[in-house]
């Protein structure tokens, strides 16, 4: 059988075609840019028009299945009665809301950790929608639907698909309670979002509309969706996402989860079973990349192979990766980034080490702690854009405290989102065929000579060290 996973990404509208047989196998993918340079869109529409165009390639002459979705998480779309805007479109960066969202939480007299499974972030939903609110006091009475980025492009699709979505995107938008299982009635009374304009929750796997007879089924947020592709949702493997952001996602079985949970990671149901998601993040991880690229005037080929004629953890240069602020589990929207420890011997290469051992730096510290509060890994799969980048890889296979998987699956999205259709149509499949991407994983060398170094500036102070 065939199928289709679409993921409506913060930069493109991405989608493969795979082959469900005894195995799963990309048979074709392709990818739609929002604009040349890769910037993202609050044109919801081009979502839409970019996705039918995607699904359209992939089908024509082929006999699909189903589809299935995933993309960025907490874009809030609000659709009034008509059908039309009721807000202006807000993505996951759009951080405008945070000010609205800390007089909203200096006011709630409940725990936001231990009521929604994080704490309060100007990145979620209910930031945005409280920004939209502020602007607009009558859009309480206006607003008919709230939509995530996926399912607006799946109603758009169809217009007389279900209002619904699954869990792992509902709780991006802030008010459902992962731990009772149900939207947060408080929550909603003291932000005036109406209850009738979210959608119903299901499984990932629930078949929701079709587009040209084909069956569309919900899916999941982009992690979760990349972690069921690499086979990343069983205790001990980890998903390293490495694209706009830096997200490390580690699984953790409901009964592990601690019982105050904190939220300082980032926690999301599944949406593909009963159990969570635990994830940190370091949220400049592209941008970072991109910033080495327009400082130096180099690409990144020419960029990585200097940082490969350093060893890990060698020189004096430090770089402190906050270029948009830190990312869970110690969320701070404020920090700056930090190139310190510079000589009139720093040179390119120096500078280009210094950031990548910065970063990898984070995210060790981020598996480190995940493993402290009950999550713990044995194996990091990577995938994503920027694993094409060898020096990259090899350096973060020296930090990050254990083995280190590494897929050619820049569409793990995609192909996750691809396995939540194959799920509902073939629910048996569900084990035989977790994974179309861990099969070809590989497991990475490490240089000894870069983690003997690495060793040696942690154990001497040199790496920044969060509070």
């Amino acid at each position: 059988m065939k199928l289709i996973g679409i993921d409506i990404g913060t930069s493109s509208v991405k989608a493969v075609r795979v082959r469900a047989d005894d195995g799963v196998s990309v048979e074709a993918a392709v990818s739609k840019p929002y604009a040349a340079d890769g910037a993202p869109t609050r044109d919801a529409t081009l979502w839409a028009r970019l996705a039918e165009e995607a699904l359209t390639e992939l089908s024509t002459g082929e006999a699909i299945c189903a589809i299935g979705f995933t993309g960025q998480m907490h874009a809030m779309v609000a659709l009034d009665g008509d059908g039309a805007l009721a807000a202006p479109v807000k993505l996951w960066l759009d951080m405008d809301g945070a000010p609205d969202l800390d007089a909203f939480v200096a006011a709630y007299p409940g725990s936001f950790a231990q009521e929604t499974g994080n704490i309060p972030l100007p990145d979620f939903t209910l930031a945005k929608w409280l920004w939209a609110r502020r602007r607009d006091p009558g859009l309480s009475g206006k607003v008919s639907g709230l939509y995530c980025a996926k399912d607006y492009v799946r109603a758009s699709l169809d217009p007389s698909a279900p209002f619904v979505v699954d869990r792992n995107e509902a709780t991006g938008m802030q008010v459902f309670d992962p731990f009772a299982d149900c939207w947060h009635d408080g929550l909603l009374e003291r932000a005036g979002l109406p209850r009738a304009a979210l959608p119903a929750l299901v499984p990932a796997t629930e078949r929701a509309g079709a587009w040209h007879g084909i069956p569309m089924v919900v899916g999941v947020g982009d992690q979760a969706a990349a972690a069921r592709a690499i086979g990343a949702l069983v205790p001990g493997v980890a998903s390293l996402s490495l694209g706009t952001s830096g997200v490390l996602s580690i699984p953790l079985k409901k009964a592990a989860l601690p019982s105050k949970w904190d939220g300082a990671f980032h926690l999301f149901p599944t949406g593909f079973d009963d159990d969570y998601q635990v994830i940190g993040t370091v949220p400049a991880f592209g941008a970072t990349l991109r910033w080495l690229q327009t400082l130096f005037g180099r690409s990144m080929a020419e960029l990585d192979a200097a940082a490969i004629s350093r060893p890990a953890g060698s020189g004096r240069a430090l770089f402190v990766p906050y270029l948009a602020g830190a990312g869970a589990p110690h969320p701070d929207h404020g920090l700056a980034a930090a190139l310190s420890g510079l000589t009139v011997d720093t040179d390119l290469p120096a500078i280009v080490r210094a950031v990548y051992d910065g970063m990898a730096q984070e995210l060790a510290a981020i598996t480190e702690e995940a493993a402290a509060i009950g999550a713990p890994t044995q194996t990091i799969v990577l995938s994503g854009g920027a694993t094409h980048l060898p020096g990259l890889v090899a350096t973060l296979t020296a930090f990050l405290p254990c083995e280190c998987r590494l897929i050619d699956a820049a569409e793990a999205s995609a192909v996750g989102a691809a396995l939540a259709a194959l799920d509902c149509i073939a629910p048996e499949n569900h084990r035989a065929l977790s994974s179309t991407a861990a099969p070809r994983a590989r497991t990475l060398t490490i240089r000894d000579d870069w983690r003997q170094a690495r060793e040696a500036a942690l154990s001497g102070g040199h790496f920044h060290q969060k509070d």
